[in-house]
């Protein structure tokens, strides 16, 4: 955890340095990068990938049906108070 806060830096010299770049070059410095530019031995393992895949699946399918199954009833439910 130590390892990942936020470092301040207090050298006059460094932050000057830093000012001398272009913003691009800045923001490829210290932007965040996605997890996929990690090196392979840092990123999840395939299994990992393939569970969350699976979940995501799961929880739209999840959804469409409680989405399709909702519009039935309350179909039927306008259907019923018309009568």
């Amino acid at each position: 955890m130590a390892a990942q806060k936020v470092r301040r830096v207090d050298d006059p010299q460094l932050i000057a340095d830093a000012m001398k770049l272009t913003r691009e070059q800045r923001k490829e410095l210290f932007a965040p990068k996605p997890a996929s530019a990690a090196p392979a031995h840092l990123q999840g393992s395939e299994w990992v990938r393939a569970w969350k895949t699976l979940e995501r699946i799961t929880y739209g399918l999840t959804a469409f049906s409680a989405l399709l199954f909702g519009g039935l009833i309350a179909g039927e439910s306008k259907k019923a108070i018309k009568k």
